[in-house]
């Protein structure tokens, strides 16, 4: 049913798919759509109010027509970024890190390096498209142990392209040199730093090759370059952190706190540790309380900053803004025939380059998905035939979810294997679903104390 009731602490709502609206209504009234009652006598009452219209809307999910105008754009665009993995070895060990053998269909760490034929040509291939900007990332393992080949590959770009090209790197910090962290000012880089907070945190599992902490290094390494580099730091250095259990929220933002050095005006990305498949991640085996992140802290801050009429901290932002902003920013209106994406982009519309020259739709895909490679460029039957597989299998259970417009999957996040898992597509449908009525409900009970308690996310 394309309507979800729910409720908070002293209101009754009623969320529309149809209109994508959230409305309040009366007690008895809500009743009336209580899951005890007919499927069908809920859906003539919800179209009798006009909260659904009387004929069902069409969903239609990554259609032939629209898929085909989406790839014929990417044809004639490229992708918006072009992610180079420069070498699949690293110098550190990370317990949880997605190429370290605990997640089945991820590659492992391994001694192979791209070529620099392979890095140039990848570069000439995405700066033949016409395009406002390109954005050429360098990935890896840690790409800093060819940075030999990232200065190659920079310089190459900027002298082969119209346009200069915007440059990224991710990196786990060890290597951020004197001379390296000179490279990156000057050319500005946009530079994100693997640091999951405090030396306890981010040494219960980021440790080296030996096995060695390596939260002191790091933080050397980091204030040195803040040090050398002050505005660049300030406005091009960023963080990546990992959120991995038993380790409380609570330290990280007072980590952030005590370093305003570092965290000043940043919204580092924070990332829980998470499975490509249904098969959970060792750290998630068993029930026990240790195993468990306890989010509800951070929310309880982040919404009553909001209610308040202030603007949360770097830390609650970068957890719990992005879900209000998604409910936020909707965009409400009618629709009977509806075409969406389902939170998948374009496959390639973000190219990321292996080793090797396939290219892959995202950093995050096991290799059993490729678009195409450097020597033929995309090869646009299977990127069609992806979207094809997709939409099929999303068409069938999200033409009838009242969360088909909120939700958000891609897939990478429901690929099991070789195929995108009718399982893992349930186990991430009931979670979003979850998910998403406990944010509608946190949305709505800030706004009963302050309605416009979110303007600021516009």
């Amino acid at each position: 049913m394309l309507l979800l009731p729910f409720r908070t602490t002293s209101g009754f709502y009623l969320y529309t798919a149809w209109s994508n609206r959230i409305l309040r209504t009366s007690a008895s009234f809500f009743s009336r759509f209580s899951p005890s009652r007919n499927i069908r006598e809920r859906i003539s009452t919800a179209r009798g109010a006009g909260l659904l219209p009387e004929r069902k809307p069409v969903v239609d999910i990554y259609g032939a027509e629209f898929a085909e105008n989406e790839i014929q754009a990417l044809g004639r665009n490229g992708p918006d970024m072009l992610v180079l993995s420069i070498t699949e070895k690293c110098n550190f060990r990370c317990e949880y890190c997605y190429y370290s053998g605990a997640y089945p269909d991820s590659r492992h760490h391994s001694e192979k390096r791209m070529s620099h034929e392979i890095a140039l040509k990848a570069i000439e291939w995405y700066l033949g498209f016409e395009r406002e900007e390109y954005r050429i990332g360098f990935y890896g393992g840690e790409p800093l142990l060819d940075f030999d080949l990232i200065r190659k590959a920079v310089d190459h770009a900027e002298r082969f392209g119209v346009k200069r090209p915007v440059f990224a790197l991710t990196t786990n910090g060890d290597l951020l040199t004197q001379e390296v962290c000179g490279f990156l000012a000057r050319k500005r880089f946009e530079t994100f730093v693997s640091l999951d907070g405090p030396a306890h945190i981010h040494d219960r599992y980021r440790k080296d090759g030996a096995g060695a902490p390596t939260y002191g290094k790091i933080m050397k390494n980091l204030k040195r370059f803040r040090r050398e580099h002050p505005a660049y730091f300030k406005e091009l250095v960023n963080f990546n952190m990992t959120v991995a259990p038993p380790d409380p929220l609570e330290d990280i933002a007072v980590f952030m706190q005590d370093n305003p050095g570092l965290f000043r005006e940043k919204i580092p990305k924070l990332s829980p540790i998470r499975s490509s498949s249904d098969t959970p991640h060792p750290f998630f085996a068993g029930d026990d309380a240790e195993n468990r992140i306890d989010y509800d802290p951070v929310w309880r801050n982040f919404l009553e900053s909001c209610a308040e009429g202030n603007v949360p901290g770097a830390f609650e932002r970068s957890l719990c803004e992005a879900p209000m902003a998604r409910i936020h920013r909707r965009f409400m209106k009618e629709m009977d025939n509806f075409v969406t994406t389902g939170g998948q982009c374009v496959p390639g519309k973000r190219c990321f380059v292996d080793t090797q020259g396939v290219f892959h739709m995202c950093e995050r895909i096991n290799d059993r998905y490729p678009l195409g490679s450097v020597d033929r460029g995309y090869d646009f039957e299977r990127i069609a035939s992806y979207l094809a597989g997709y939409s099929a299998l999303l068409g069938k259970r999200c033409a009838d979810c009242w969360a088909v417009r909120l939700c958000r999957k891609c897939i990478p996040l429901l690929a099991d294997g070789d195929e995108i898992s009718e399982s893992t597509l349930e186990i991430f449908c009931e979670r979003q679903k979850k998910t998403l009525e406990r944010n509608l409900v946190r949305y709505c009970e800030t706004r009963e104390k302050k309605d416009d308690c979110f303007d600021w996310i516009d």
